[in-house]
């Protein structure tokens, strides 16, 4: 089976590829810039394409000269840069995802995996849990893009028999992430200590934010590739880590537990509300048997153990 991977160099995408090489699919991973830093050790095992999304014709290109038989879609402009340049992420999600979606049909891709997020949410959730009937109301461009992407590939699937199968997913943690979001602090939270560096936390304590590891963000997606068509009936689905999702305090304190001079301090805005965003992923887990690996502890140690292994 041939795979492509767009964004392949990115957080969750490498880890894909990683995944697949080591189950022997001929993989391919299509990239925008230079930084193959992700993909170190599997390298040589992949091919390697460079690709711009942005770019009218690049997606074309590529699908027609691959035609892999399932494409992960994660190459993508996020929120940050988004709002700096809502233009050109239009032009990159957007009309992007358009001509991708296209090609992958023509090229006879038989299965598309998108990477989506919970900000396709955005706001007016009511406060509870969201889950995947909530009403999406995105508040960043990012968010917009991402309900189009879910919602045209939910229609070629109905239209052209294209199994298109999206995910929602919540804050990613693991190390290396530089893109700064306001959700970035689950990382940080881990790894800054891990540095030996202080680290001032933006939300207070009691602060909530649904978070996944990124080992398991890859499984998900490989996961939710390999179910079984007729298991698919939602198409579009949250997954979520650890349940009941930790505040921003626990995990300082799991932090602490291990890094017994973690210097991380918290100092909100003034006036500011803690945040609250958990999810209700039932219907991956009933449809097609989502679990995560990682519970609170678990993901602290892993980010510090890959942390204290790169400095070394």
């Amino acid at each position: 089976m041939t795979t492509l991977i767009t964004g392949g160099t990115g957080f969750i995408g490498a880890e894909i590829a990683r995944m697949l090489v080591d189950s022997g699919d001929e993989v391919h991973i299509a990239h925008r810039s230079g930084n193959l830093g992700r993909v170190e050790g599997i390298s040589d095992r992949v091919h390697l394409h460079q690709f711009d999304l942005s770019v009218p014709g690049s997606a074309s290109t590529l699908l027609s000269e691959v035609k892999p038989t399932t494409l992960f879609h994660f190459g993508a402009i996020l929120t940050a840069p988004g709002e700096q340049d809502p233009q050109a992420l239009l032009q990159a999600n957007a009309a992007g995802f358009i001509e991708t979606i296209e090609a992958a049909r023509l090229a006879g891709t038989e299965q598309m995996i998108f990477a989506s997020s919970i900000g396709t949410y955005g706001r007016d959730t009511g406060g509870g849990i969201i889950n995947d009937l909530t009403l999406q109301r995105p508040n960043s461009v990012y968010g917009v893009t991402k309900v189009l992407g879910e919602n045209l590939g939910a229609y070629y699937r109905q239209k052209y028999g294209l199994d298109f199968r999206g995910l929602r997913y919540p804050s990613i943690v693991g190390p290396g992430v530089t893109t700064w979001s306001v959700a970035q602090y689950t990382s940080w939270i881990i790894e800054k200590p891990a540095l030996g560096e202080p680290f001032e936390v933006w939300v207070p304590p009691e602060a909530v934010v649904a978070i996944l590891h990124y080992q398991d963000a890859a499984r998900a997606a490989i996961e939710l590739a390999q179910a079984p068509f007729e298991s698919i009936k939602s198409i579009n689905y949250l997954v979520d880590g650890i349940q009941p999702t930790p505040t921003a305090g626990e995990i300082a304190d799991a932090v602490r537990s291990r890094i017994s001079d973690a210097d991380i301090t918290f100092s909100p805005p003034d006036g500011g509300a803690a945040g609250s965003v958990r999810i209700d992923d039932s219907a991956a887990r009933e449809e097609w048997g989502w679990q995560p690996n990682f519970d609170t502890e678990g993901m602290v140690d892993a980010v510090i153990a890959e942390v204290t292994g790169s400095v070394r």
